[in-house]
């Protein structure tokens, strides 16, 4: 587990990819034909919940239809559906795991177009594929600078396509300049919120099991903080979306449970954050979240509330996951001395 001053790295890192893939990413977007078939996104090993996110913001802001898929799901039936020039995306930090490469090597023999979303040109995956989109990160395959990062990046992608294959709108340019403050916000917030977060670690980790819940892109971001509080072994959550949490293990909890909903006021799917989490307090349940300050609804619904600045979905996914990967470290236990 990372050290709460590895995460505390992460604004730079972020600002790096942002700043240094700008032209970089619109260049290859120019060259590369979109919109003629599906964009299938493959998220590998740890990258894997940020593929659904990629998947909506392809959808949601470049009018592109995406289809999320494992590297497994990807071989065993998204590939006979390929077509010649088809773009696949394939997300791995280090882009050296075997997985990723099969993914590309598979997808160029069938005439698609394979792309990479990895920190290293060098690596057999960017080799292996007609493009990289770089990220600045550092650490693990699984570490949480690349997990921000790759998710910063996507929605970087996402803008740039939006501007340069349809017309550009206000709206995405608010979109690209909240995207460019992340860093500045973030560096806020691990400042000004350190205190919450710490008292809802502390509630959540006298819990034997909690939900996350998410909907659009914080889906990716409760799935992804599932697992890493899992792989922890400090906690023992579980990451759901919004409406199958609605319809599946909502009305089968029992009175006490708790839950963590992750959203923002201008989530697409806010209707169904709040009426699950209205629904949960109904049930008894205690409801913590991380949302931010406009959300008033969901925040005032709650037992416990970490409140960001308010941002978009694309701001806001990207501040609530480093803020709980900054949650996770700063829980870690210690590493035990060596015999």
């Amino acid at each position: 587990m990372e050290t709460r001053a590895k995460i505390l790295e992460i604004p730079r890192l972020l600002r790096d990819t942002l700043e240094k893939g700008a032209q970089e990413y619109e260049t290859l977007i120019r060259r590369v034909r979109w919109g003629e078939s599906p964009v299938y996104i493959c998220g590998c090993g740890a990258s894997l919940p940020l593929g659904a996110a990629g998947s909506y913001l392809f959808e949601w802001i470049a009018g592109c239809l995406a289809l999320a898929r494992s590297a497994q799901v990807f071989e065993a039936y998204s590939v006979l559906a390929l077509r010649p020039r088809s773009i696949v995306l394939v997300i791995s930090a280090s882009g050296e795991d075997a997985e990723s490469l099969e993914t590309a090597q598979l997808a160029r023999s069938r005439g698609a177009v394979p792309l990479a979303l990895t920190r290293s040109a060098d690596s057999p995956l960017a080799k292996a594929c007609e493009g990289v989109f770089l990220t600045r990160d550092e650490g693990a395959e699984d570490s949480a600078a690349a997990a921000v990062c790759q998710l910063a990046a996507l929605c970087r992608i996402a803008l740039t396509a939006a501007r340069l294959l349809r017309r550009p709108s206000a709206g995405l340019e608010l979109l690209e300049d909240e995207l460019k403050r992340s860093p500045e916000q973030m560096e806020w917030c691990f400042t000004q919120l350190r205190d919450a977060l710490r008292s809802l670690q502390l509630e959540l980790r006298a819990l034997d099991r909690f939900w996350l819940v998410g909907g659009g892109l914080y889906h990716s971001v409760v799935a992804r903080m599932a697992w890493r509080f899992c792989a922890s072994g400090q906690m023992r959550a579980e990451g759901v979306e919004a409406s199958d949490f609605l319809s599946g293990p909502l009305p089968r909890l029992q009175r006490g449970e708790a839950a963590v909903f992750v959203s923002g006021s201008h989530l697409r799917a806010k209707r169904f954050v709040h009426e699950a989490a209205a629904q949960f307090k109904v049930n008894g349940g205690k409801l913590f979240s991380i949302t931010d300050t406009n959300d008033r609804d969901l925040a005032d619904r709650s037992d416990m509330a970490v409140l960001l600045p308010p941002a978009s979905e694309v701001g806001g996914s990207v501040l609530a996951l480093a803020l709980l990967e900054l949650m996770a470290a700063s829980g870690a236990k210690p590493p035990r001395p060596a015999a």
